[in-house]
This record gives structure tokens, sequence and C-alpha cells, in this order.
């Protein structure tokens, strides 16, 4: 059994005392998933921080905290809800701006009737979440909202499979660009030509486990496109229950005024360019982060010659310096901590979530490339499929699943009903459809 095999939870314990009373209390009301509920507020925060504040490793090494997430999961086990309720205080802020941009637009109406000559800017809307968009369109959100953008989906294979439907194929250089913070130039036929200085672009979205092949492909991994999204695919998901029980209203009025808190940072432009706040890490903090990076992370890295494992790994040098960044910002929206500087608590919590990161990102890749359907059971189960021959008899498979603790139809349905799983080769007899190979590489 390889390690990683074991359970990979969230790192929960990383976040503010309230943020993480909020995760367990929507986990316990509405039995949110707390991988993806605690994936979908790290969104949130990085949307919110956006360009106002960026951290500085050195003066050549600087990155804000832009993310690109995908959460993977079976239909039914409650992907929506935990990002809507995470985004609930960007949406809200998003309808109060239309609001007052209604009201701005129909006075810059009145104003132009009044005086024909008079020469000045319609008003914009410098909404946050896009969710139907063509690029042109995107290009100009981002020009109009320096703060930054969050691409929100519910499935991200729409997004996916619209790529170069447009563009002729030139999509994914363009996200490629966005995540790397380099400014954009956009040639348009029908207006001026668009340069946008450090554009923000977050990115949030779910995906069907069936469907994963589809994202998986070789050429977005060639691409180095698969290297960038950060997966979340817990392995113990059940259908929602519904319960009377509420989250209480205090945890999510603290979390309304903690993202407020962060949005009120703000977002200065000089001549066309950001002028954002810089943070610099603490001495100790910037001397942990160095000694985890020169040992740990560098011997992961030269560990595995495993084309995919090294691509993701290797983007989680600039993943860290993100989660520090908005580790920091949490404590301090959360009234924990200052934000003069990075410290220490938030380097060892980023470390924390690359470490995290990295095991999702391989347990999707050794579930669509090495065909490792482990990944999708619970510990309970995948305990029992290790435990079968590779070839066994229906009875005998039930006995051994009795004797480990399932019930006679749980092991019974478990075998003779999950094809993925189990091929049957004659009556009464199966076999497993994966083997683990242990010459194969392991972390």
């Amino acid at each position: 059994m390889y390690k990683d095999m074991e359970k990979n939870n969230f790192p929960l314990h990383m976040f503010p005392a309230n943020i993480m009373e909020f995760v367990n209390e929507a986990n316990k009301c509405y039995g949110y998933n707390k991988d993806y509920f605690a994936s979908a507020i790290l969104t949130t925060v990085s949307i919110a921080i956006g360009r106002s504040v960026i951290i500085r490793f050195n003066n050549d090494f600087i990155v804000s905290g832009l993310l690109y997430i995908v959460i993977v999961g079976k239909p039914n086990t409650g992907k929506t809800h935990p990002l809507k309720l995470a985004l609930e205080p960007i949406i809200k802020r998003d309808s109060e701006l239309y609001e007052n941009y209604k009201k701005e637009l129909a006075e810059y109406h009145q104003a132009k009737k009044d005086d024909k000559f008079l020469d000045v800017p319609a008003p914009v809307f410098m909404k946050t979440i896009i969710k139907d968009f063509t690029i042109e369109a995107l290009c100009s959100q981002l020009k109009n909202n320096p703060r930054g953008t969050l691409l929100y989906m519910d499935e991200i294979m729409g997004w996916i499979r619209n790529m170069g439907k447009y563009t002729g194929g030139s999509d994914i250089a363009f996200y490629l660009s966005l995540w790397s913070e380099e400014d954009i130039s956009v040639d348009r036929k029908t207006t001026d030509n668009l340069r946008i200085s450090k554009p923000f672009l977050s990115i949030i979205g779910g995906i069907q486990t069936g469907i994963l092949s589809e994202l998986m492909t070789k050429d977005l991994l060639h691409q180095g496109f698969l290297d960038r999204i950060l997966f979340v695919m817990p392995q113990e998901l059940k259908a929602l229950e519904w319960t009377e029980m509420s989250v209480n209203a205090e945890l999510k009025d603290f979390y309304f005024q903690f993202i407020r808190k962060l949005f009120d940072i703000p977002v200065e432009t000089v001549g066309g360019d950001i002028v954002s706040t810089i943070l610099d890490f603490s001495n100790e903090a910037k001397e942990y982060l160095i000694s985890w990076r020169n040992t740990t992370h560098k011997a992961a890295l030269q560990e595995n010659e495993n084309e995919y494992y090294v691509g993701a790994y290797g983007k989680m040098d600039i993943y860290v310096l993100r989660f520090s960044l908005i580790l920091q910002m949490m404590y301090y929206a959360a009234g924990e901590e200052d934000m003069d500087k990075v410290g220490l608590r938030a380097v060892k919590g980023a470390i924390c979530l690359a470490d995290y990161f990295m095991q999702e990102s391989k347990k999707v890749f050794d579930l669509v490339f090495v065909k490792d359907v482990r990944q999708e059971m619970n510990e309970q189960k995948r305990k029992f499929y290790d435990a079968l021959p590779e070839i066994f008899r229906l009875q005998d498979g039930i006995n051994l699943g009795m004797k480990m603790g399932l019930t006679f139809n749980v092991a019974k349905k478990f075998i003779s009903r999950n094809k993925a799983y189990f091929e049957k080769s004659q009556k009464g007899v199966y076999k497993k459809t994966f083997v683990d190979d242990e010459d194969r590489i392991h972390l």
C-alpha cells in the first residue's frame, strides 16, 4: 500500500478560528463536505483580496493570490451548494453594485439628454463574478475591474469544451498567461485594442468524476494547463440529507464581515497601472519557507520522474507563496493578526495546503491515467478492495467483507454492481479491474 492512499483531509486547522467553526457548522447542519467548502472559502478570499495586496519573496518574485480550483465528485454529492454559500457575500455585493450601476446609468443618460455635448465616460458595472462569456467579454471585464474577476462555473467542462471556439485554439495560452500574471494585449475587430496591466482572474468550478478524462487529456497535460489546477476530490462523499438545522447566524454574519473587510482594502491605479500593497515575509517565515523549498519540496521534485507529478508539484513553488498571502490576509480579516508582514503561521499553513493539493492532484492523476479505481472509494471499501484477491468467488468476497465490518448486502452490492471495479469472468466469479503494480512510481 502506498502512503497517499491514506485519507487526505483539507488542513482546516490553519484557518482562523471562526472560519474553521463556520466550515464545521455547515458540515453539521447541511452536510457540506469540508474540503469543498473550505476550498470555496479559499477562492472567495482570493478574489476578495484580488490585486489590492500582493506578496514579495524578492524583487524578482512578486505574486498575487489568484487560484485555479476544480472540485471533483459524482452527481448528487453536494458540489454546488458549498460553493454558493462561500460565494454568497460576493454574489450579494455584485447585486448591490448592479443596482448602483443602473442608477448611475440612468443619471448618465439624463445628463447626456440635457447636454448633448457632455463628454464624460459611461458608468461601468464592475462585477466580480462572471459565468457566461466570450474571451472578448472576459477581457473587457478584467479591464473594467482592476481588483479582479472570478470565473465561476457549476460544471467546468462547458468552459473547457468551448475553448478555441471563437479564437482558433489560443484560449489555453490566454489562461496560462493569466495564471502567470502577465500583462495581456487583445486585438479586437469591433473596438479599440486592449492592453490589460496585471489582470487578476481566479477560477473555481466542478466536474463529475465520470467525465474527468475529458479534462485530463494528454494535450492539456503537455501544454501545462493541468499543472496549474488545484484539484479537490474527497473520497467519502454522500448525498446531502435534509435537516431542520441552520448555520449559526452570528457565524454567517462574521463571515460576511470578514469578506467585506478584504474588499474594503482599496485598489489604486496610476496612469493605467495598478498599485498594490506589497507584503514581505518576516525573517523567520522566509527562513522556514526556504528550508522547506530546498529540502522537502526539492526532494519530492527530484524523486519523481512522472511528467504529471513533477509538473503539478513544480507549480507549488508559486502556489505556496499565494497560499501564504491568502492565509495572512485571512488572519487579518478575522482580527487575529496584522497585515504588515507574512508570518510563520501563514507559511506553515501554506505548506500544509501545498501538501494537501499535491496529494489531491496525484489522486486525480491515478484515477484517470493509472485507472486506480480505489481513488473513488471511502476508506473502508478501499481496505476491502485491497484485501480481495485478484480473482475470487462472490461468496468468498462477501464473507471477507463481513469479516471486515461490512453487512452482507453492502458487500454483495459493492462487488456485483460496480462494473468499474470488478469484471464478472464467469458465473459467481469476479476479477478486480485494478491491481496495484508495485513497480510503478510511487510517492
